[in-house]
């Protein structure tokens, strides 16, 4: 008897089915009476026509962030010379599930002074996200299968038993990070590696990945190929 340990992997592209974009209405100014109130009407309104949208049907849900003033130092042009500023910010979020009025929207809003557009999520629903997970851990659980089979065969046994599985990370006696973090991860194709929000009206592809790391123990006598 051998034993035999192999990856197994899959993965699974599919077409987004929400797009939640992220906005902020934001002012500078010297005081902060001077932000305040104008980042409280546009936040407003901003919240206004999210939450029509989601009456209407073309998002399934909205939040809102408080409205917070922050202190900043800004210097002038070449000096050493700073002066004080109150910055007002307040962030609105919202999921839609039609694309073309979720495009419409932050073409219309984006436009607006102190509306800053940080960037849209593209997602799957909870359900489908859930069954595609599963069936794509259950192909990699498969393709695991398929290798230590192959393996078995060329060294002349004739099966190989599953005797453990392991999610990556899970594995004893493993450096952290060595086999990554998850047994999963969900990636919006040409996202920003560097980390920068990046506002695509496009939907996103979404990739979800499955690895495993299986140990097997080949037993048996196989006939071995003719040479």
């Amino acid at each position: 008897m051998v034993t035999i340990t192999v990856a197994g992997t899959a993965h699974r592209f599919l077409p987004a089915e929400r797009g939640t974009v992220h906005l902020r209405a934001t002012a500078e100014a010297r005081r902060s009476a001077d932000v305040v109130p104008v980042v409280a009407d546009l936040h407003a309104r901003l919240s206004a026509e999210a939450g029509r949208h989601v009456s209407a049907g073309a998002a399934t849900r909205w939040s809102a962030d408080q409205l917070y003033v922050s202190t900043v130092q800004r210097y002038l042009r070449d000096s050493d010379v700073s002066e004080t500023f109150q910055v007002a910010a307040a962030g609105v979020a919202v999921r839609f599930s039609d694309f073309t009025a979720l495009s419409d929207w932050v073409t219309e809003v984006g436009a607006i002074d102190g509306v800053v557009v940080d960037g849209v999520e593209w997602e799957l629903t909870r359900d489908r996200r859930t069954e595609v997970e599963r069936e794509v851990r259950a192909e990699a659980v498969r393709d695991a299968q398929e290798r230590a089979d192959a393996y078995a065969a060329e060294l002349g046994y004739a099966t190989a038993t599953a005797t453990a599985l392991f999610e990556p990370g899970l594995r004893p006696h493993t450096q952290p990070g060595f086999e990554g973090s998850r047994a999963y991860k969900i990636v919006p194709m040409g996202a920003d590696a560097g980390g920068g929000a990046v506002v695509s009206m496009r939907p996103e592809q979404i990739e979800i990945t499955a690895t495993v790391t299986v140990d097997y123990a080949a037993s048996g006598s196989a006939r071995r190929r003719a040479s």
